[in-house]
């Protein structure tokens, strides 16, 4: 829906030319259409609610907090939600204070917030998932390098959601690491958390995005056999921050409410084992310390990967 709030306009063409308000640099567009899509949500209240068109002079502090008050008691939104609006909101009250000589401070100040959800510990939801999955179903890359990224990169996240490797094992791992068939699979980790070597699992989704990422490894003049590459001549490993950077670049493509990470993925994979599995596989499977595993019976190798076929 298109907005006709003229300040909101404004407000959006300002934020193209310049830095993000409170911040040294200029966001990118899709961080600019969420801003302007929530103030233009906050500027559709501000009307319904009070009769007039949101602007520098009749906004005022009270109306701000009615609309953060109405977000968590009546519509019952998460913190993070609200929270995602508060942001928006208070970019479009410091670019009233950058550009309107009648605002004399931040209108934003003092507003009563929820507590933001200790997100990183509880993994990716559901919709949360599928939201990341879809990333890698839309046409947003447009060159034969591009697509080879893309198919490299889902494999990425399908193994560190579905497997739960830690990064540092995911950037190692080499092609004698992975035993792929049409009915299991499994991952051979080396010298992981507590300096053991163990098999993971690796279920359905996780092994069908390996395997197409092998097709298009298996092609390429590699001087290596590290299964991550760099989609560049010389194809040299990929390291651990080109990961981090696309993992979080694709949080922002799903529109997740939190910074997606690769920790947060490895969190994701713990709850989607916990809900198939009991707590003994998930421990072994995520390689959890001596002392950890300790609490737990004796798990063999066959164990986690006949388990890895139920997730």
């Amino acid at each position: 829906m298109k907005t006709t709030n003229k300040s909101v306009i404004d407000f959006s063409e300002w934020l193209r030319g310049n830095p993000l308000p409170g911040k040294h640099r200029r966001g990118s567009e899709n961080t600019i259409q969420n801003y302007v899509s929530d103030v233009d949500r906050f500027a559709r209240w501000f009307k319904q609610s009070t009769g007039y068109e949101l602007s520098a002079e009749s906004l005022t502090p009270d109306d701000i907090q009615d609309f953060i008050s109405k977000l968590q008691a009546v519509e019952g939104r998460k913190p993070n939600t609200v929270l995602r609006y508060f942001a928006a909101i208070r970019a479009y009250c410091l670019y009233l204070l950058k550009t309107d000589s009648r605002i004399m401070r931040d209108l934003t100040d003092g507003i009563r917030l929820p507590r933001q959800e200790p997100m990183t510990k509880r993994g990716l939801r559901r919709k949360e998932r599928l939201a990341v999955e879809r990333v890698f179903t839309v046409p947003w890359k447009d060159t034969e390098a591009a697509r080879l990224r893309l198919i490299r990169d889902y494999a990425i996240v399908e193994t560190m959601m579905y497997v739960g490797l830690r990064l540092g094992v995911l950037a190692n791992l080499k092609l004698d690491d992975l035993m792929l068939g049409e009915r299991s699979g499994s991952i051979h980790v080396r010298q992981g958390k507590g300096n053991r070597n163990r098999e993971a699992g690796v279920p359905l989704k996780a092994r069908q995005a390996l395997t197409e990422w092998l097709s298009i490894r298996e092609m390429l003049d590699c001087p290596h056999d590290f299964l991550f590459v760099q989609i560049r001549k010389g194809y040299k490993p990929l390291g651990i921050r080109s990961v981090q950077e696309m993992v979080k670049e694709v949080g922002k493509r799903a529109k997740l409410e939190i910074e997606l990470s690769p920790h947060i993925l490895r969190h994701t994979a713990v709850r989607i084992w916990r809900q198939k599995t009991d707590d003994r596989t998930t421990a072994a499977q995520m390689g959890h310390s001596i002392t950890t595993m300790m609490k737990y019976d004796s798990l063999s190798g066959d164990d986690v990967l006949v388990a890895a076929e139920r997730i």
